[in-house]
């Protein structure tokens, strides 16, 4: 008995959080995240402000939650982290321009630049107010894998090769930003050249 008290108190949980978090990113098509209100995304979501608080601090933790669960859907796709993966990347870009080629092998780029590519989620990437705040989120999420990776291939020391990974990082947030999140040919031909420039780069650090 009560083993099935809790499991329909973690489905009610579930599902609570999850009208929450799906109203936030609802009401974000219409406004920015700094001009949302508890108050709204509570009848956004048909719940009380109590009900809120008891699973969510503020709509901060609303955000972080979400950008969670969007780095575990784009990451459930994704290649792992390794030299084999800069391998292919290399074999893939390797003095061509075929946005097809790179398209045909795109669980090879990083989760970071795919995130955006999930329609759910696009919506936060569109919020200037948010820009800075996603890009640390990221880093801090995938910089136990990305930066080891960074120190081995380049034989960096971890200060430098963090410093490596939040300036690509950064880099191709403002390219996909200025490029309107769209993954199109232009999309693709552009992620070639950056994929060779940078991969040029650290072939040029070994």
């Amino acid at each position: 008995m009560e083993r099935k008290t809790v499991r329909k108190t973690d489905r009610r949980t579930l599902y609570t959080k999850m009208v929450i978090k799906d109203a936030l990113l609802e009401l974000m098509k219409e406004r920015g995240f700094e001009q949302l209100t508890v108050t709204a995304v509570c009848e956004e979501a048909e719940v009380t402000r109590a009900t809120f608080y008891l699973h969510f601090d503020s709509l901060t933790a609303v955000l972080d939650e979400i950008l969670v669960e969007a780095l575990k859907m784009a990451e459930n796709s994704s290649a792992n982290p390794n030299e084999d993966m800069l391998q292919m990347l290399h074999l893939i870009t390797n003095g061509e321009r075929d946005p097809e080629k790179l398209q045909k092998h795109d669980t090879l780029l990083p989760v970071c630049q795919r995130v955006a590519d999930l329609p759910k989620y696009r919506v936060l990437f569109l919020d200037e107010s948010l820009s800075s705040y996603i890009i640390k989120k990221m880093f801090q999420a995938e910089k136990e894998k990305m930066i080891p990776l960074l120190m081995q291939y380049c034989n960096l020391p971890k200060k430098e090769a963090e410093m490596l990974f939040f300036f690509v990082m950064y880099g191709s947030f403002s390219i996909n930003k200025m490029l309107g999140w769209k993954k199109d040919r232009n999309w693709y031909e552009i992620q070639g050249t950056l994929i060779r420039f940078i991969l040029g780069g650290m072939d040029a650090l070994r």
